[in-house]
């Protein structure tokens, strides 16, 4: 593995830009029936809060080992963004999708294509746009023995209580079909899922999969908005790995929030994520969790916008995110 050789990838959309806006209610006119419920277009899905910038400046500040970064679009560009950073490549959806496929509003699909950029690492870090480093790192700190690390939660789920588990979401049901399909393939069942935090990929093993699974990777990217029939591919890339003894699961324990105990450095040890749902946390509690990231630098983090996320929180991860990474990037013009 070279040091020089490990790229990022993000996904980022600006639900706010106007043409964006009417290109996507222009297709809903078009196809009345393309909606599997409104929710998977909702506001929040797809709002822009300026995550990127930031957590563009988490990496230059945190991973300098990095080498490109790719940030796919769909006919849009950041403002702030300097493209004529030797690191920054922008790529648009044509670049990785056949024309049969877009335009797409489904981060699962879109997660279905990310090895076809071109020159991209064969290992890479996958970022949302609501990922965030909070410390310095290494390559060591996602690679293990030269493989990537797959980050998780413990393993509670089995298959004998898999059908009582509800499902409240599209993407709760594409982590879902994903562990059917390697139970199916593999008759191996994987009852741990992933910390919603950044991916390690290859680009091989994804190319594998597409092959493997073809019929579930088109079917998801024809689901131009999120669909109770999506693949999960982060989720069947990891289950695939550890059913195929390739690698195994690598549990990322999490800070909760600012709790008096987490100052003894023991029962501290190894937190290194934080999940910040800020549709279902009181404001207390989101500035309880900025005041643990603040103190304790985890690894990683990730602010979570969804459904009835008010201005006045959205404020409040400005604000943080302004004072956690004060200095303005190279990426930035």
């Amino acid at each position: 593995m070279n040091n020089n050789k490990i790229d990022i990838v993000y996904t980022w959309v600006n639900g706010n830009d106007p043409n964006w806006l009417n290109k996507k209610e222009s297709f809903i006119n078009q196809n009345p029936n393309i909606l599997e419920n409104k929710r998977v277009n909702s506001k929040e899905r797809f709002f822009n809060n300026d995550e990127l910038k930031f957590s563009l400046r988490s990496v230059q500040k945190y991973a300098k080992w990095i080498n490109n970064i790719y940030i796919i679009t769909d006919n849009q560009k950041p403002e702030w963004l300097n493209l004529a950073h030797p690191k920054i490549k922008l790529i648009d959806h044509r670049e990785i999708f056949d024309e049969e496929y877009l335009p797409c509003f489904n981060s699962s699909a879109i997660e279905t294509s990310l090895h076809k950029i071109k020159e991209l690492s064969n290992y890479f870090l996958f970022f949302n746009d609501d990922l965030f480093l909070g410390r310095e790192t290494s390559m060591g700190d996602f690679f293990k023995d030269n493989s990537p690390k797959l980050f998780s939660g413990k393993e509670n789920i089995s298959i004998q209580d898999l059908h009582k588990k509800e499902r409240k979401n599209e993407f709760q049901y594409a982590i879902h079909n994903a562990r059917l399909a390697i139970y199916r393939k593999y008759n191996f069942f994987c009852g741990f899922n992933l910390r919603h935090g950044i991916k390690v990929l290859d680009k091989n093993s994804l190319s594998e999969l597409e092959i493997i699974f073809s019929n579930e990777f088109k079917a998801t990217r024809f689901n131009r908005f999120r669909n109770s029939s999506d693949i999960h591919v982060m989720s069947l890339y990891a289950y695939y790995l550890v059913a195929q003894g390739l690698n195994q699961k690598h549990y990322l324990k999490v800070l909760r929030r600012d709790l008096f105990r987490y100052k003894i450095n023991y029962l501290r040890k190894d937190r290194d994520h934080m999940f910040v749902p800020l549709s279902t946390l009181s404001i207390k509690k989101i500035n309880s969790k900025f005041s643990a990231i603040k103190k304790y630098t985890p690894l990683m983090f990730c602010i979570n916008d969804g459904p009835n996320v008010s201005d006045s929180k959205r404020d409040i991860v400005k604000i943080f995110l302004k004072e956690f990474y004060p200095n303005k990037s190279a990426f930035e013009k």
